[in-house]
């Protein structure tokens, strides 16, 4: 009994807590800084032919990126994400996302879309706040119930959230938020908490059949479809958006045009601060410019991977491992639009595109990934002194 206890005790003090992780909160505001330079630039044309509106949406967008700095830097500290993992919250936080996904009807269509709320001049848009509530949901779920997967009532109370916020997301219409921001994180957080991946895969097949069906056999979905194989197929009118794209990227080049000099941007490329930013990003900056921007993903996706390997429980392993996919996800989905890898679709590109709710809900899950990295741990280096952490101190691996 005593080797044992010593053995418990040596295991205890070759950790020590991980501290915040810098290079996660360095890349976070990097991308956020970029999209404010990036918002402005293509901008900049809507400003003189249009005079004040165009202002008017940088300068939105600058004002909103300066409180997500403020809440990324300052929110790690003062806020706990173990605070997330009560009932209450959680529960709450669910209800009110379905309230407002409803609200989300009661106001007029945006290109032939009930997506937003506007109240006084503020536009929300619920399925960006959903998707991380939804992430919140299961990782408080899976971290109370850690064999939900063997019992079919407990696989109706893990997937139940997210399939009624996936309903109410594509009755608006939004299919791509749905099976991109609601269903594929909920199949990978339902893997990493114990589901066998043949379940996983199955469900994944299933959630692709119904998208394909719905692609295939809605009318203007169908016209993406084909615009996407042959874009020169009504350069004018379907594949408008990613003959556009197409161009913009192609006149970056290898070092792009440069900063503001885009030509796509003045009256050609539609959303191209929001949904296609990342066209006058490869166009301005390049080839270099775009790769750039990629890697500064990847680097996020690694950073954040490594929050959630280290994270000190099961709630938030779960967690990080869900903002993560959200995040890579997205950055993946846009990107593929905007280069026509994929069809053409409406997701925003994280921390950069224009769009509040996008910015904010981003901003506050990197601030939950920097919060729980304050929590992780780590083995102590040879050089460190050793140091006895408190009795009944424990940390959960993540989940193999």
């Amino acid at each position: 009994m005593a080797h044992k206890s010593n053995r418990s005790n040596k295991r205890r003090s070759d950790v020590v807590k991980g501290g915040l992780s810098f290079p996660l909160l360095l890349i976070t505001v990097t991308l956020i800084l970029i999209g404010v330079v990036m918002v402005f630039s293509s901008t900049y044309a809507t400003t003189v032919l249009s005079g004040y509106e165009g202002y008017k949406n940088a300068i939105q967008h600058t004002v909103v990126a300066v409180v997500c700095i403020l809440m990324i830097v300052l929110g790690n500290r003062l806020f706990d994400y173990r605070w997330l993992n009560r009932k209450p919250i959680v529960l709450g936080a669910v209800g009110v996302c379905i309230v407002l996904l409803c609200l989300v009807f009661l106001f007029d269509a945006r290109n032939d879309a009930h997506r937003w709320i506007e109240i006084g001049g503020i536009t929300i848009q619920p399925s960006e706040i959903a998707k991380f509530v939804a992430v919140i949901y299961m990782a408080y779920y899976a971290s109370h119930n850690r064999y939900w997967y063997s019992n079919i009532k407990t696989w109706i109370c893990y997937f139940v959230p997210s399939v009624f916020f996936a309903v109410l997301i594509v009755l608006e219409p939004n299919l791509s938020t749905t099976l991109i921001c609601i269903i594929a994180p909920a199949i990978i957080m339902a893997f990493i908490s114990g589901l066998q991946l043949y379940w996983a895969a199955g469900i994944g097949v299933l959630a692709a059949g119904a998208g394909a069906y719905m692609m295939l056999f809605t009318d203007w979905r169908a016209g993406r479809l084909q615009a996407w194989l042959n874009p020169w197929i009504d350069p004018q009118g379907s594949s408008y958006q990613i003959v556009q794209s197409l161009y913009a990227l192609g006149d970056g080049s290898l070092f792009g045009v440069g900063l503001g000099n885009s030509k796509q941007k003045i009256s050609y490329l539609p959303m191209k601060d929001t949904d296609y930013i990342f066209a006058i990003i490869g166009e301005e900056f390049g080839f270099v410019g775009a790769v750039a921007v990629i890697l500064l993903y990847a680097a996020f996706v690694i950073f954040a991977v490594k929050i959630a390997l280290n994270a000190p429980d099961a709630f938030g392993c779960f967690l990080a491992s869900g903002i993560t996919a959200i995040v890579a996800l997205q950055a993946i989905v846009n990107i593929a639009v905007v280069t026509n890898t994929i069809p053409s679709t409406g997701v925003t590109l994280p921390f950069i595109s224009r769009g509040t709710s996008s910015l904010l809900c981003f901003s506050a899950g990197a601030t939950i990934l920097l919060n729980i990295s304050r929590y992780s741990r780590r083995k102590k280096n040879a050089a460190e002194p050793q140091e006895e952490q408190r009795d009944g101190e424990s940390r959960i691996r993540a989940v193999k």
